[in-house]
């Protein structure tokens, strides 16, 4: 019996023997971290990396406590950098944890923290995000002189997304989504309406203008806005059938700014 207990307690103090899973090792870790044990959250921290931890981000926020705590600063900006290199972001989660406070008088930090917000909010701070800008309002749309329609458009999802909701007197409605395409380098527009219509309109800013571009069986389209002033946005649409050769106008809008 006196074995048997001994057995027991040797376990209960060195846990590492039971330890044996890369999540088993993280848990230690993290345990560690709470009882500050921070050399020994390390050890177990690199084991459940040796392992192949999955959830790499928790991970990393539980190493960072343990550097910052244990004074190996240089450790922990640079895997703070190779977090940010990464794409990781909001900082708020890292903003949150108190064993980091040593790190945060360090100028590195708060450039690293402003890249981490740069990865979760891209669309606030790139500025290709903000060509079509000017089309943002609240609009009564005019087709030769008359009053015809209304359209309010506003900025959505974290200022990604350019989305209008366009209504006519006759009954008709339209709604369209617009955002930048950072890895084509081009803007999108995808188009449904009352009729079952569904376009995807494809371009970019070409002197000064929005214009973008939609094939279909019949032919190429173009569709252009222009801003005309602070209150004032002109829409053209074109078709061609001679693949852009030559250009016939089918629509001229007038987005006036309601005041």
């Amino acid at each position: 019996m006196r074995k048997l207990t001994l057995i027991a307690v040797a376990l209960i103090a060195f846990p590492l023997f039971a330890q044996t899973t890369a999540q088993e090792w993280f848990n230690l870790g993290v345990q560690r971290n709470d009882a500050r044990d921070y050399k020994g959250a390390l050890e177990a921290l690199n084991k459940a990396k040796e392992a192949g931890f999955a959830a790499r981000p928790l991970l990393n926020q539980q190493m960072l406590r343990a550097y910052a705590q244990t004074g190996e600063k240089e450790k922990a900006f640079t895997l703070l950098q190779a977090m940010a290199n990464n794409g990781f972001g909001p900082a708020t989660r890292l903003n949150a944890i108190d064993d980091l406070v040593p790190l945060r008088s360090d100028p590195r930090w708060k450039k690293i923290i402003e890249q981490m917000e740069n990865n979760a909010h891209p669309c606030k701070l790139s500025p290709e995000y903000r060509q079509f800008d000017y089309w943002l309002g609240e609009w009564d749309v005019e087709i030769a002189g008359q009053k015809l329609a209304s359209s309010s458009v506003q900025i959505v999802l974290d200022d990604c997304v350019v989305f209008e909701n366009y209504t006519d007197s006759r009954g008709y409605a339209g709604k369209s989504f617009s955002i930048y395409d950072a890895t084509t380098k081009k803007w999108e527009q995808r188009y449904v309406d009352t009729t079952g219509g569904f376009h995807t309109w494809t371009g970019g800013i070409e002197d000064g203008r929005m214009v973008f571009y939609w094939k279909n069986p019949q032919g190429l389209n173009k569709m252009t806005y222009e801003k005309e002033g602070p209150d004032r946005v002109r829409q053209l649409l074109f078709s061609s059938n001679d693949e852009g050769k030559t250009w016939q106008p089918t629509y001229n809008g007038l987005y006036i700014r309601r005041k």
